[in-house]
């Protein structure tokens, strides 16, 4: 796997949308030129870069809750935020052995007041030979977690991508829970246990399964029980076959006796005495409607033929009284303002208006007065003159429904006409038939029925839980058969289960001891090459049980690698890094931050010389400008593949990534 592009956009330092491309080319690779190196001045952005590939990666795991928050404060660019950009991201993609390309974006987006409101994690993948990316649907953390793991184990994370500086901590820190965690899981000695823990608890359930194995004898007693159960069960099931196909067939004829029956009822619904009863009920209903008519007529004749003037009546008496009201209220309202015109217009004026102007001013002055738009020409007179009583009595006067009684009349008429229709029926009907037969016949029909549908009922009560006798035997033959066949079956398994125990028992060992000699020499090899001492350590061992370094000087004694200077620390911790990764079955590529600020200029040459270039086929250093010099330039450039500048512009405050690192960059 090796990374192939870093995207940011509006990402911290980085405004806007700035690309890294991390590609080494095949030709790279045959040119030895296995290195990236992004350089730039503290505080440009070189860290922010190295972060931004672990949180793509591993999100929080590993990270504390102080630097969450600090993390989060100030992931989206001041700049964008200040133009109203509300959001920002970073993209890394993968290149992957198999050839499909994997982008894994992180967006997270902020309030107005630059607090976070959320963080969205998306995996795109292509494979090759095809355009269209699929989209992975990202449920929750976890699952991305343990989709990334596969690839790349969390636990590797700290030896390929560290900063330089601090590469002192893994040695400080090497026998710790979590250091042996992560030498297992890098070196594949995990994957070995796991075999083994696999392998003791497949042994334990045969050992159990054997306790409680069966004979054959067994085995014929449950076979014959399940012969005699399903026997029952085909008697049951043949029994209620044959009773529902007879329940059928009596169904059919039910069915054909009811038909004959109801043919013969309609036919008797056209007999004499049938529709002697029914023109009998017209009869009665004829005669209520029509005293139902009479009494309506009667009691409501003068008020329907009234009711139309009565409605005018009433509206017009309102009209009045409405319009009454309105005098009365204008002349109260009028009552201050004709005080006050007739006190104005009775002091003396010169030169004297005229009658006509005078009454003018006073008909303008009421509508000014009342808000109107125009004085109203003429009042509505009271032509009518009646008291409460009077009122009253007008008002209760029923409104009485004249369709009503249309509708009672034509009633009478529809009754009357069915009345004389059955009439001429009746004078040419037949006399009524018998249907005595068919009801004898379908009641018998429909009690046999009866009795079929209750034994097939008392049958099923029985089957069930034949059936599942049936069931529960059948399972016990199952786990006997597949399981506990025979106890010789077992005993083979057993054996060859205890023999492959033993066997991955001695491969764990024996690869172990493997690893270490090949942590050891990998370890020792490299620290040789790194020192600028010679014979500065006399052995190095690699302890089995805790998976630690332990440095010999030429006299036998150990050699505290705690009391060394910062620089030798680093080497030390770089020779460790060295041979974990040749020791393990991970390909990946190196990120290392500032690896060389506190190394003189020949651990410097060395590291270059001896370790980059061999580390692997990918390694992207991010370097300051203290730790560049013309040795460096010069050894650098036949080693990378790309060179990056982080440029800092202190106008703007944000950094822009160029081309041409070491075009840009003067050297002592």
């Amino acid at each position: 796997m090796r990374f192939k592009k870093l995207i940011f956009e509006n990402y911290k330092t980085y405004y806007g949308k700035q690309e890294v491309d991390l590609t080494i080319t095949d030709d790279d690779k045959k040119e030895g030129r296995n290195i990236i190196l992004l350089g730039g001045l503290n505080g440009a952005g070189k860290t922010t870069i190295l972060k931004a590939i672990r949180y793509a990666l591993f999100g929080k795991r590993g990270i504390t809750k102080t630097e969450q928050e600090r993390l989060l404060a100030n992931t989206i660019n001041n700049t964008y935020f200040e133009e109203g950009g509300r959001d920002s991201s970073v993209t890394l993609t993968l290149s992957m052995d198999s050839g499909e390309e994997w982008r894994l974006k992180v967006k997270w987006r902020f309030n107005s007041q630059k607090n976070n409101t959320g963080e969205d994690r998306e995996i795109y993948i292509k494979r090759p030979g095809v355009s269209q990316e699929r989209k992975l649907n990202v449920t929750d953390i976890s699952s991305y977690n343990h989709f990334i793991d596969r690839i790349i184990p969390y636990n590797a994370a700290p030896f390929f991508i560290f900063d330089g500086e601090e590469i002192k901590d893994l040695i400080m820190k090497q026998d710790s829970n979590e250091m042996k965690k992560a030498i297992h899981k890098i070196t594949g000695l995990d994957s070995y246990k796991i075999l083994v823990n696999n392998l003791n608890s497949l042994e334990s359930k045969l050992y159990k399964k054997l306790s409680s194995a069966t004979n054959k004898k067994t085995l014929d007693k449950h076979k014959e029980e399940l012969d005699s159960l399903e026997s029952e069960v085909v008697k049951y099931e043949n029994y209620i076959k044959r009773s529902r196909d007879e329940i059928q067939k009596i169904d059919e004829e039910i069915k054909e006796t009811t038909e004959n029956r109801n043919q013969k009822i309609t036919n008797n619904s056209k007999s004499r005495e049938t529709l002697v009863r029914k023109q009998a009920q017209i009869s009665t209903k004829l005669e209520l409607k029509k005293t139902e008519l009479n009494d309506y007529y009667s009691d409501n004749i003068l008020y329907i033929i009234l009711s139309e003037e009565l409605k005018n009546l009433k509206q017009e008496i309102n009209n009045e009284k409405k319009a009454k009201n309105n005098r009365i209220m204008r002349e109260n309202a009028l009552e201050p303002y004709n005080r006050f015109i007739n006190n104005l217009l009775g002091k003396e004026i010169d030169p004297p208006l005229t009658e006509k102007q005078l009454d003018q001013i006073k008909r303008i002055g009421e509508m000014v007065w009342l808000d109107e738009d125009h004085t109203p020409n003429s009042e509505l007179q009271e032509l009518h003159d009646l008291s409460f009583k009077e009122e009253t009595i007008l008002k209760n006067i029923p409104s009485v429904d004249k369709n009503y009684l249309f509708r009672l009349k034509s009633e009478v008429s529809d009754l009357q006409l069915q009345y004389g229709e059955l009439e001429t029926e009746i004078l040419s009907a037949p006399e009524s038939v018998d249907i005595e037969k068919e009801t004898k016949k379908i009641a018998m029909l429909q009690e046999k029925r009866g009795v079929l549908n209750s034994n097939v009922r008392k049958a099923f009560k029985k089957l069930t839980p034949l059936k599942e006798k049936v069931t529960n035997t059948k399972n016990k033959l199952t786990r006997l058969s597949s399981s506990d066949v025979s106890s010789e079956e077992l005993t083979i398994k057993v054996d060859y289960t205890t023999r492959t125990k033993l066997f991955a028992e001695e491969f764990l060992t024996r690869a172990t001891k493997l690893k270490a000699q090949m942590i050891r020499d990998e370890f020792d090899s490299m620290l040789k090459k790194l020192f600028r001492k010679t014979n500065e350590f006399g052995e190095v061992t690699f302890d089995i049980n805790n998976y630690s370094i332990r440095l010999y000087n030429e006299r036998g004694q150990e050699v505290s690698i705690l009391d060394r200077s910062a620089g030798e620390m680093q080497m030390i911790s770089s020779a460790l890094i060295w041979a974990l990764i040749k020791a393990s079955d991970l390909d990946l590529p190196m990120v290392i931050d500032t690896p060389l600020g506190r190394l003189d200029s020949i651990h410097r040459n060395r590291l270059i010389e001896h370790y980059y270039k061999e580390l692997s086929d990918q390694v992207i250093i991010l370097s300051t400008d203290t730790e560049i010099t013309r040795e460096y330039v010069d050894m650098m450039k036949n080693h990378s593949a790309k060179q990056y500048l982080l440029d800092y512009n202190e106008d703007h405050n944000y950094t822009l990534i160029r081309d041409g690192y070491f075009d840009i960059v003067e050297v002592n």
